[in-house]
């Protein structure tokens, strides 16, 4: 058994994609391992303490095996650029001044959103001499350049250069750098991490929410969806590009029983039903936010899920959680995505790419499902199905990292 550290600014009961870090520390318990989580008091998605919280110095509960120590944060997650820098380096200096409490840890597993989470665990290096790997989630400072939060000019071009410096030396002194997918290894890899030191590990998903499930027409009825249902089923922000998934459905007028079925909410929500007002009535259907019990519902309910993504050159490295989640659910896949996650789906099997913001080659890959028939398209969830468990699951995840925490430790014995 390792005694395995995890460090993380994000961690249950938040939602969205900090679900992550709990997934993964849960399977690598499920593996054996004593598994200690230092994190923040949840504010995320609201930027709002959660209701069960208050801050205080310090804070410590298990969690479904996993012990968890949390440490005061500024919280914040509002369009403020000072906010939420803020809110980032309060939790490294918060966890790295803790970090006392967990010094007979064997090794470090730093979840890298944001990159400045990679403190403490280099200060843990220093302090107590024990190695850490890294688990890159996002490109920095790559996220921060490419976000509306920030604007160019001299003061921002000196923070990302700072930036860069800290996080090549945090790449430096892991023990080992995992990636989520294969182009962030190669934009790493041409920054002059050695090629040897990389490894991908695809995110996976909670499998036990996430897998196929019957058609529960009684659900369907009290909802009004008949005929064929092209669901999207997530956050509807700007990052989504779901415009182009209302404009494919003037090139598809011709299929009368086609509905395009919106299930979350989000910042771009109000625009998208303004748009959607140029089609007939119930030919866009909006069911607003879900909780995600209800959302698991949901997904059977499309004929098939719509996975879209803007292109920008970052998107072409990263892979939308939504990915895996309609590949675990055995849910064939339209997608309006570039680079590593289009190659993902269309290797798959799963499904049909259109190139991002292309309206037109998103209906024809629409219309291309809806004239395989029904048969037909649950073959290709089978298929997408298969290639997650035999790629992206659980089982495969949680061993590749554990095998690179204890190949850590034993790297540091030998030294």
């Amino acid at each position: 058994m390792t005694r395995i550290g995890i460090v993380s600014q994000w961690y249950d009961p938040e939602g969205g994609s900090a679900v992550l870090p709990g997934i993964i520390s849960r399977s690598l318990v499920a593996l054996g391992h004593e598994v200690h989580v230092v994190t923040g008091f949840p504010n995320y998605p609201s930027g709002k303490l959660h209701a069960d919280y208050r801050l205080r110095p310090y804070q410590y509960e298990t969690m479904k095996g996993v012990h968890v120590h949390r440490v005061p944060l500024f919280p914040s997650h509002d369009g403020s650029a000072v906010k939420r820098t803020a809110n980032y380096l309060s939790f490294a200096a918060s966890a790295a001044a803790r970090l006392d409490l967990l010094r007979t840890v064997d090794v470090w597993l730093v979840y890298s959103s944001p990159a400045t989470v990679a403190l403490p665990a280099m200060v843990a290096r220093w302090l107590h001499k024990r190695p850490y790997v890294i688990l890159v989630e996002d490109m920095w400072p790559d996220t921060l350049t490419d976000s509306d939060y920030v604007r160019p000019g001299r003061h921002i071009d000196l923070i990302v250069r700072m930036l860069h410096r800290f996080c090549d030396l945090s790449y430096r002194q892991a023990a080992h750098v995992a990636v989520i997918t294969p182009g962030m290894a190669d934009i790493l890899a041409s920054r002059g991490v050695p090629q040897d030191k990389l490894s991908v590990v695809y995110n996976w998903v909670d499998e036990r929410l996430f897998h196929p499930r019957p058609r529960d027409p009684q659900l369907a009825a009290s909802l009004g969806l008949s005929g064929f249902v092209v669901m999207y089923a997530g956050s509807m922000g700007n990052l989504q590009g779901l415009e182009v998934a209302v404009d494919a459905m003037d090139h598809l007028a011709d299929i009368a029983d086609l509905t395009l079925v919106f299930a979350g909410s989000g910042v771009e929500e109000q625009r998208l039903r303004e748009s959607a007002r140029r089609c007939p009535p119930g030919r866009v259907v909006f069911l607003g936010h879900q909780p995600l019990e209800r959302m698991i519902d949901l997904m059977p309910l499309g004929d098939v899920q719509l996975i879209s993504l803007r292109d920008r050159p970052l998107h072409r490295k990263t892979m939308p959680s939504k990915v895996q989640s309609s590949l675990a659910c055995g849910r064939p896949i339209v997608a309006a995505l570039a680079g590593d996650a289009a190659r993902l789906v269309d290797e798959s099997g799963a499904g049909f790419v259109a190139p991002p913001g292309d309206s037109r080659a998103l209906a024809d890959a629409i219309r291309r499902m809806y004239e395989l028939g029904a048969e037909k398209r649950e073959e290709m969830g089978r298929n997408g199905r298969q290639f997650y468990l035999d790629r992206l699951s659980e089982p495969i995840g949680s061993v590749s990292l554990a095998n690179l925490l204890e190949q850590a430790v034993r790297d540091h014995a030998a030294r």
